[in-house]
């Protein structure tokens, strides 16, 4: 049953080893400099831009963590731990909201 896959998603804890990518029911488009997005099954609607954007972009294939935060600290001008803080802290939301799913991750 689907709905049970995606709660065991959220209860599940990201780390730099995760390999996320976008669930596939989120339709995304950009508006000017933003990106609007649609969850279907929920019926609900986000709208992000600036850093966030990119990691929208970044996670349409699957992508580990720590491979987006080192594309991040190469794209702007952040300290790496501030990066992977407030990236793993950005993924999880979109997980909890279901606009995110976990594909695998590495044991290490």
């Amino acid at each position: 049953m689907r709905d049970q896959g995606k709660v065991q998603m959220v209860m599940q804890k990201l780390n730099l080893n995760s390999v996320v990518q976008r669930d596939p029911s989120v339709v995304g488009a950009a508006a000017g400099e933003d990106v609007v997005m649609v969850n279907i099954d929920k019926g609900e609607y986000y709208g992000i831009s600036d850093v966030a954007r990119g990691i929208w972009q970044v996670i349409e294939v699957p992508n580990k963590v720590s491979d987006i935060i080192d594309v991040l600290v190469t794209d702007y001008d952040v300290e790496r731990s501030l990066c992977e803080k407030e990236t793993l802290s950005f993924l999880e939301e979109l997980l909890a909201e279901h606009l995110l799913q976990v594909t695998s991750e590495s044991s290490s």
